[in-house]
């Protein structure tokens, strides 16, 4: 995997180009795509994004999200225009896998292939250009980077600022995480520089719910939690029946996790929730305590240090008694 400067020549004639990034794809991963889809359109670039999912409705308002393509709903136009890349670049994921139902066509299709992420444990040996740095705060901080690194750097604008500025917020917990170092507020203060008002993104992402929503929060904190204080951990388990009770849509889980962290103690919290085909778990810590280990050796997934995500084949149930059991075995980890 050559570095990703060594790429810029080939951006200075017209390519058809590519955009993707991980299933049901957050603040982060659509806002990498969309500031970059910008970017390179600004250039002179034939480029399309393609979602391997749907994604949260309190995305829609980003620049560009209405030409976004969902593969799994257009398949077979997304596979044509996969074909027909001279460029795929990939973010916000460091494994094929990460994109579900598109793996096998972005595992056959011979162009290209570019990798932006911040994840741990990259699949280097599918890109032929690419850059993966855990100590980045987010994908939409290293895609600014490749703009403003790149000889078109004069081309940063409003609408690519909106949408990095909207994978950064979200990625560093509105700037509260570790992970936020002092290049992310350079970057940000750039962005500020350019125009952009941020008051307006957070209220597009925070404030653009429906109250079916705000009750399940109201429940899921009332009825769904359990706290294993001998383990500093805090457990919450959300049933099939839960999700239908209140009309739950992609994105109206978003950031529920990070409520178990409130309590105070608590090092460790884990989230399941029952989806129609897998249960998915989210993992969050503080302090030294690695998700990303427990989430590779016993959830099938991975992450970064203090934030994670794994799944299961097994019902709800049986995988919570499951959790229990491997929490023991990081007992003293966690005091």
């Amino acid at each position: 995997m050559q570095p990703v400067p060594h790429l810029y020549p080939l951006l200075e004639s017209r390519r058809n180009i590519v955009i993707t990034m991980h299933q049901k794809p957050d603040g982060d991963a659509m806002g990498a795509a969309l500031g970059l889809y910008h970017f390179l359109v600004s250039i002179g670039n034939e480029v399309t994004v393609i979602s391997p999912t749907n994604w949260a409705k309190f995305l829609n308002w980003m620049p560009g999200c209405k030409f976004v393509i969902d593969y799994e709903v257009n398949t077979q136009k997304s596979i044509e225009l996969l074909n027909s890349a001279d460029i795929l670049f990939c973010l916000d994921f460091n494994s094929m896998h990460r994109t579900k139902k598109m793996e096998t066509p972005l595992l056959g299709i011979k162009c290209v292939k570019v990798l932006i992420d911040h994840h741990e444990q990259p699949a280097e040996e599918h890109f032929d250009y690419g850059v993966s740095n855990i100590l980045k705060s987010s994908t939409c901080e290293m895609v600014y980077d490749f703009i403003v690194q790149s000889p078109f750097a004069d081309k940063l604008n409003l609408e690519m600022a909106a949408c990095l500025y909207t994978g950064i917020m979200t990625d560093t917990g509105s700037f509260r995480f570790a992970v936020t170092s002092a290049e992310t507020h350079k970057a940000v203060a750039h962005l500020k520089e350019l125009g952009l008002d941020h008051s307006i993104i957070h209220e597009n992402i925070y404030d653009n719910f429906l109250e079916s929503r705000l009750r399940f929060i109201g429940n899921a904190l009332l009825n769904r939690l359990e706290v294993l204080y001998e383990y500093n951990t805090a457990l919450m388990a959300i049933s099939r029946r839960d999700l239908l009770k209140y009309e739950i849509q992609t994105g109206d889980t978003e950031g529920l996790v990070n409520y178990l962290l409130t309590i105070e103690g608590i090092k460790l919290g884990a989230l399941l929730i029952d989806r129609t085909e897998e249960r998915k778990w989210s993992f969050r810590s503080k302090g030294d305590f690695d998700v990303n280990e427990l989430a590779r050796k016993h959830f099938e997934g991975g992450g970064h240090k203090n934030a994670a995500g794994g799944r299961s084949s097994e019902a709800l149930e049986d995988e919570l008694k499951r959790f229990k059991e491997v929490i023991k075995k990081y007992e003293n980890h966690l005091q």
